[in-house]
């Protein structure tokens, strides 16, 4: 218990004093602030329970919108700093130092009194976090940070004031001369510009059976990652550069692994579950020919010397996808009463269904028809689309005259579909409802003690609910569905349709 106790008191977050003399930026809106607010206490909470990766995923996201809707001058935002900070630092699972002081930085510069909570204080954490500040050439008004700089070094082996380049993303230089590491080296960068080539470099072991170095990256949207593999420039330096149309949205998301025979993973910085993350920020135009944009908001793209839209930045990502394109079989139950009539079955009474068929003796569930369907549907937004379902299929009769299978079935159903964690995620539920019409077709046993099978028709008007998910990329993935509905007025029933396919985006 005593090592528990110790482990979440090294968790504990950063808070701003008081009497810090940041203040909150007038162009913060309080809907914004109350919303940054909420993810920060939301992420927190995930800590609580021990899933970093949840968390440090709320405050990245949390710190983006901050930029973007002007919060980032606020004391919130310098907490969200400082508290993500602290999450990189003290991951069990994939502890990053150097990420962690990146955020500690930024916050100082943010707000100088930022402290440990004295209640919860890590004598580590306290260091590095004064060790920032004194990097960073800032005070506290108040007395409260260190004014000595007698242990920061002076010499050489400071690195702040002679690098030109923070944005640079690996530690490597362009002639490598050190020894080789024992795992990969490279330093996340805070932020990069958006719709802006990236260049990512690292200093990785040949060593240990490595054959080569990959970047795995996350195209904005998209769950799966896309490979790029790096190209050994110097010693054990490595780089790759994204292309600038991978670089768009609020974050950036990434891993890399050293790869043995076969493409087996030797090592890795980051990993599919927690990748590495950058913040991006609006693209800088370098050129008159640029796209005057704001990443965060794609229809706000113009050409600088025309009022319409910009040229386009490459081929469609999922959030361009709108049209899905759902090929698959089906099946389905329906309920059938004593006082529906079959379809061909003669009865020995003229009087029983207009002589055209006969009642059945047990009522119960029937198997309806077996078929395929085809549908197309349209997202108006990233969670509801609006399609249609057709539907055909057909069930056998022993009173046809050649024995072959007689009813047949088409059915038209309009369908309204809400997926309440959006169409990008690998697993994807949905809901909706069904209007639509046509003819379909049960069969049940008429003769039981010839064990004979008649079929029943039904119709026209059909109406009811959907539900199902689908399993797979955005653009292309396994689905299955149950369409509950009620058909009327011709023999009136409940049927359960089952079916399962293909969907392909488009």
């Amino acid at each position: 218990m005593k090592i528990l106790k110790s482990f979440l008191l090294s968790l504990a977050f950063l808070v701003p004093l008081t009497a810090s003399p940041a203040a909150q930026a007038d162009d913060c809106k309080p809907d914004v602030m109350t919303r940054l607010k909420r993810m920060h206490k939301s992420a927190m909470e995930d800590l609580d329970q021990m899933e970093f990766a949840s968390a440090k995923k709320t405050l990245e996201d949390a710190i983006s919108m901050a930029r973007r809707e002007l919060c980032d001058e606020t004391l919130e935002y310098a907490n969200i700093l400082v508290d993500l900070g602290i999450m990189y630092v003290t991951d069990p699972d994939s502890p990053d130092e150097s990420r962690g002081r990146l955020r500690f930085k930024a916050a100082v510069k943010v707000n100088p009194c930022a402290k440990v909570n004295p209640d919860l204080a890590n004598p580590k954490l306290v260091k590095m976090l004064d060790e920032e500040r004194s990097k960073a050439g800032v005070t506290c008004k108040d007395g409260a940070t260190p004014k000595d700089p007698g242990p920061k070094d002076p010499g050489p082996k400071d690195p702040g004031p002679k690098d030109p380049g923070p944005k640079d993303p690996g530690p490597a230089v362009e002639e490598d001369t050190g020894p080789e590491p024992q795992r990969i080296e490279h330093e996340v960068p805070d932020e990069a510009p958006a719709l802006t080539a990236l260049t990512l470099k690292c200093r990785s072991p040949k060593a240990g059976g490595v054959k080569k170095v990959v970047v795995y990256y996350r195209k904005d949207g998209e769950t799966d990652y896309t490979a790029a593999e790096m190209e050994n420039f110097s010693g054990f330096s490595w780089k790759a550069t994204i292309p600038r149309e991978h670089v768009k949205g609020t974050v950036f998301q990434y891993y890399i692994a050293a790869l043995g025979e076969g493409g087996k993973p030797v090592m890795a910085n980051g990993n599919s579950g927690a990748p590495n993350i950058i913040s991006l920020t609006k693209p800088a135009g370098t050129t008159p020919s640029d796209e005057e944009c704001d990443p965060l908001n794609p229809d706000s793209c113009k050409k600088k010397n025309g009022d319409g839209p910009g040229p386009g930045p490459g081929p469609k990502t999922p959030g361009d996808i709108k049209w899905h394109l759902n090929l698959g079989g089906r099946w389905g139950v329906g309920y059938l009463s004593t006082s529906m009539c079959s379809f061909m079955a003669k009865p020995g009474n003229p009087s029983i269904c207009d002589n055209k068929g006969v009642h059945i003796q047990t009522p119960g569930f029937a198997f309806g028809e077996l078929g395929g369907e085809l549908g197309l549907h349209y997202f108006v937004t990233d969670t509801l689309s609006l399609g249609l379902d057709a539907k055909a299929g057909f069930v056998q009769t022993d009173y046809a005259e050649d024995g072959s299978p007689y009813g047949v079935g088409f059915s038209g159903l309009g369908k309204a579909r809400w997926f309440p964690t959006g169409r990008k995620e690998l697993f994807r539920p949905y809901l909706g409802g069904v209007l639509g019409g046509g003819l379909m077709w049960h069969a049940w046993q008429v003769d039981e003690m010839n064990g004979k099978t008649d079929i029943f028709q039904h119709g026209y008007v059909m109406a009811g609910a959907t539900f199902g998910f689908q399993v797979g990329s955005p653009s292309a993935a396994f689905y299955v569905n149950v369409d509950a509905i009620g058909i009327f007025p011709l023999q009136s029933t409940f049927h359960l349709d089952f079916s399962a396919g293909l969907v392909l985006a488009f």
